[in-house]
């Protein structure tokens, strides 16, 4: 069944061939394009959440050569709580998307 809106409503983008008329068709393609941006926006906060975790793992293990021997020692029970979170965080991305690429 075909909508007809106003010319100057905020539901006009979703008038794809621009006929004036907002059919189901074109309501469904609007949902499916908006629900696939939003999976893209969640995929790259993902992927960026993944890439600082490892970012700054690498920074981290750098910084340990620059520290005094003594500190690195009183750092080392924090340092293993980082890198298993660190590595937590990536291994589940990682996981994830092969996970849904599967699909």
């Amino acid at each position: 069944m075909a909508k007809k809106f106003q010319k100057s409503t905020e539901y006009s983008h979703y008038d794809l061939d621009n006929d004036g008329i907002i059919t189901d068709e074109e309501l469904e393609q609007a949902k499916s394009m908006q629900q696939t941006e939003r999976e893209l926006r969640k995929s790259l906060a993902q992927l960026r959440m993944a890439r600082y975790t490892l970012i700054s793992m690498g920074l981290f293990t750098v910084a340990m050569f620059f520290i005094p021997l003594d500190r690195v020692k009183v750092l080392s029970d924090i340092s293993n709580l980082f890198y298993i979170s660190g590595a937590g965080v990536v291994g589940a991305y990682m996981g994830t998307t092969a996970w849904m690429n599967r699909k």
